[in-house]
């Protein structure tokens, strides 16, 4: 069965929406959609991330961010499941098991989700701007003495005194970021430096579901190779590979 499909302005007749939540660069960013409680086991709120991902492309675009806080998690062939760095030691991935990362997009320009089904006490998600990301390339380049841990202890309290920088995806919620050229966005996973003090080797951090459609299509095996297949659907893949090839670069 197809998709239902749905815009942005079938969300807004339901959900208290508010524009301009952020701010980066002087510039106003990102969409917060409140969805009622009571609206969260229907149509659309209840759907995939990647339904998410391709029926709100324009806003996404539009936005730069959109954020559904508490909207509870559809773990339908997520991508990868990012929990703490300590539980995926097995993996030779370091985009699982590094505590920071360099700022990137993911699949340009297709954008991404990240859907959490409680809050985050050690990691979050860095996103910086083209300003911001000039400023980590000048900082890298004066201090080539530096590891990541370090530049990221030095640029990431500056970016966000000086709005180049935010922190997200630390709160319940699913969080959908533009990778195009249009916002000049860019992200990375970076550590809560207290809490880390306090629980230098965490154990457990609440599972980060991340999505994006070439991560399904080419990837999936490959980024978690304990990923399982129990929130696979082959019918919800089938709908993303029929999407992909009828609006390859929407």
């Amino acid at each position: 069965m197809a998709r239902t499909p749905f815009t942005l302005a079938d969300i807004e007749r339901d959900c208290r929406v508010q524009s301009g939540i952020h701010t980066l660069d002087g510039r106003p960013l990102g969409l917060r959609i409140t969805v009622p409680a009571e609206l969260h086991a229907q149509h659309p709120y209840n759907a995939s991330a990647y339904a998410f991902l391709q029926h709100l492309r324009a806003a996404i675009f539009e936005y730069g961010t959109l954020e559904f806080p508490g909207l509870p998690v559809n773990r339908c062939n997520h991508t990868l499941a990012q929990r703490s760095p300590e539980q995926h030691r097995y993996s030779a991935n370091p985009y699982l098991t590094d505590y920071y990362q360099a700022p990137h997009q993911d699949t340009p320009p297709y954008p991404t989700a990240f859907w959490l089904g409680a809050p985050r006490r050690y990691f979050g998600t860095w996103v910086i701007s083209l300003q911001g990301l000039h400023r980590y390339s000048q900082y890298t380049r004066e201090h080539p003495q530096h590891d990541i841990e370090n530049i990221h202890r030095a640029l990431v309290p500056e970016s966000l005194a000086n709005g180049t920088g935010l922190i997200l995806n630390r709160e319940p919620g699913l969080l959908l970021i533009d990778n195009s050229e249009h916002r000049h966005l860019y992200h990375a996973r970076s550590a809560d430096i207290t809490a880390l003090a306090n629980h230098p080797q965490p154990s457990e951090e609440t599972p980060m579901y991340a999505f994006n459609e070439i991560g399904l299509l080419h990837y999936i095996n490959t980024l978690d190779e304990r990923r399982g297949t129990q929130d696979r659907d082959a019918e919800d893949l089938a709908e993303t590979q029929a999407f992909m090839a009828a609006k390859p670069l929407a």
